[in-house]
């Protein structure tokens, strides 16, 4: 680690913040403008520069470097951008009418759990009215209950599991996107709508 740092008089290097901050107060007020950059890097000290806004030019290998940690960084982004729009919601007209419902991992497993059971004794036992889930209806303001048949229950898990499907292509795409960049700029200029 090092630092490297530039005024007046170009760019200058030290090893450690004691030494930068001797080297500092040792100038003649020749220091009035600086930048200070905190350099972990397997490259010399004499292999970097500061372009005129004081920001760190690196050399070609740890561009490579940097452009490889971007990605690991927008894709971890994008992995949990997938995860919350998969249980973010989803809308669904099971019930007859569009309506918005849960869809987080307890909501999941329940309905798959309830719609292994449609043709069941149990469930007509269980759910003789239909089974009873809660949504948002289009232009509502609060959560429903809606009494779903069998048939509704698998149109239900349907619509979910098309939903899980468009939001995991959404993120492949994503992913795609990022492992296509070659530049740091490209990497940020990925954009994920939340």
């Amino acid at each position: 680690m090092f630092y490297l740092f530039k005024n007046k008089k170009g760019i200058a290097i030290s090893a450690s913040e004691d030494s930068l901050k001797n080297y500092i107060a040792g100038m003649d007020n020749g220091v009035d403008e600086y930048v200070i950059k905190n350099i972990n890097s397997s490259a010399t000290p004499t292999d970097f520069s500061l372009d005129d806004s004081g920001n760190v030019i690196f050399p070609k290998d740890d561009e490579e470097l940097i452009l490889a940690f971007q990605k690991k960084l927008k894709l971890k982004e994008i992995n949990e951008w997938t995860a919350s729009n998969i249980t973010g919601g989803f809308v669904s007209s099971a019930s007859g009418e569009p309506v918005r419902y849960d869809s987080d991992k307890e909501t999941q497993l329940t309905m798959q759990g309830i719609a292994l059971n449609v043709s069941t004794p149990l469930f007509a036992a269980k759910y003789p009215n239909g089974c009873p889930v809660r949504g948002v209806a289009e232009g509502a303001e609060s959560k429903t209950v809606y009494w779903l048949t069998p048939e509704q229950v698998m149109q239900w898990m349907a619509d979910l599991s098309m939903h899980i499907g468009t939001c995991k292509q959404a993120g492949w795409a994503k992913q795609a996107e990022v492992e296509a960049c070659k530049t740091v700029f490209e990497v940020d200029s990925v954009t994920i709508v939340v």
